[in-house]
């Protein structure tokens, strides 16, 4: 009577172990979170005080994070600006500006199916230019790129 005890508590115990993938099914991995850019905006900002004042731009940068169920952590998510082309208008004298990138990282974790604007100040030259061309990447060298132009609306 014990051995057919024992026996039938074995098998109920296997049974159980066997199924338990079924009712308790591990999660799948579904990699690292899927990070694209949305939309990019311009803004001209003035700073300091009126008879020497600077004009900057200022690059709103929106990071979308596509996953449904991935957070992005905390500085895994970087931004590289490179300004690609600045022209000037016609009268003014072509000045040398420096076409350096600029890069910055999201210091805080991106959510599932969320997004966050990343904000970049540019300091503009002297004479107004034109139009600037830009080239915007997310996690580079791999990551989406994205090609935006300003232009100067003379506000």
């Amino acid at each position: 009577m014990k051995n057919k005890l024992l026996f039938s508590v074995f098998i109920m115990i296997s049974f159980f172990l066997l199924e338990q993938k079924g009712v308790f099914p591990q999660p799948k991995s579904e990699g690292p979170p899927e990070i694209k850019l949305g939309e990019i905006n311009f803004r001209m900002r003035g700073v300091g005080s009126a008879p020497t004042q600077a004009r900057m731009l200022e690059i709103q940068i929106e990071v979308l994070n596509r996953s449904p169920k991935w957070t992005a952590p905390a500085h895994s998510i970087r931004v590289l600006v490179t300004p690609k082309e600045i022209r000037f208008p016609e009268e003014a004298s072509q000045t040398q500006w420096p076409l350096n990138p600029e890069e910055v990282s999201l210091n805080l974790p991106l959510p599932p199916a969320s997004g966050r604007t990343l904000l970049i100040g540019l300091a503009l030259p002297e004479k107004k230019p034109e139009s600037i061309t830009f080239e915007i990447q997310i996690n580079p060298p791999d990551g989406e790129k994205k090609a935006t132009k300003w232009e100067w609306s003379g506000n």
